[in-house]
């Protein structure tokens, strides 16, 4: 049985379909993202570095020669990234990964816009200009291809997940904290880990969508693990722990 996945907006999951059955439907869209890491490269400098289309990177001083893991950061609307990557670096430097932190052309993340008229909404520009950053990444630094993971907050959350399955021979796992919506889908792969929190208290994004959406996915035979909080529209520090953590290894947080 056929069925894709999606929300009606931003704040609204439409759940009018059946639980999935069998295995991933053939004729999947492809992926949208072109970019692949390689174990072979030399290493990223120490400290921040400005990619193509001016995402930044950073890599910790301390780290074992060799690949890499990398953790993509995606903003929420009107987020500052350069922000949001220097409040991961500790944990950067905790977990040995490269972070890298994208931008978004406008306010927020084209998928929101293109939601309402497009097919593949995660095919959009923001979407091609992270395709080409991550180009730049790879061809400057050994990455470890089977840890290379996308995280989102908010507006981030829903691109991270909604890119994130699109493309899961690229990313590893997803972690969605306090995401609104989640694009169409039309196949899971069952490797893929996704990870999702979301306070029961938001006034921003609801809580309760965010649980439907996750139990549809759960239906749909995804990997995915669901991190409830007691709290409003924010990053749970405990939840954002359990996620890099199921990305990485249970005992990357503990060197």
């Amino acid at each position: 049985m056929r069925c894709d996945l999606g929300l009606l907006g931003a704040i609204a999951i439409a759940i009018a379909c059946p639980a999935w059955a069998g295995p991933p439907m053939p004729g999947a869209s492809p992926p949208s993202l072109k970019a692949h890491p390689s174990a072979i490269g030399p290493m990223l400098p120490a400290g921040e570095t400005t990619l193509v289309n001016g995402a930044s990177a950073y890599r910790p001083a301390k780290v074992p020669p060799g690949p890499l893991p990398v953790l993509i950061l995606l903003h929420g609307a009107g987020g500052y990234p350069q922000g949001f990557l220097q409040k991961m670096e500790p944990l950067a430097d905790k977990l040995g990964v490269i972070l890298v932190a994208p931008h978004s052309l406008d306010k927020t993340w084209d998928l929101i816009l293109n939601m309402q008229t497009e097919d593949q909404p995660w095919q959009g520009l923001d979407a091609h200009r992270l395709d080409q950053s991550l180009g730049d990444l790879f061809k400057r630094s050994a990455v470890d291809p089977s840890h290379v993971v996308l995280l989102g907050f908010s507006d981030g959350a829903s691109y991270a997940l909604s890119l994130g399955l699109a493309n899961p021979k690229l990313f590893t796992t997803v972690i969605a904290l306090s995401p609104g919506m989640l694009a169409p889908l039309k196949r899971i792969d069952h490797q893929q880990r996704v990870f999702v929190a979301h306070g029961r208290s938001d006034h921003v994004l609801p809580y309760a969508a965010t649980k439907d959406m996750v139990e549809l996915l759960q239906r749909g035979g995804a990997n995915v693990r669901f991190r409830p909080f007691d709290g409003d529209h924010q990053i749970d520090p405990q939840s954002l722990t359990e996620g890099l953590e199921w990305a990485f290894g249970p005992r990357a947080l503990q060197q």
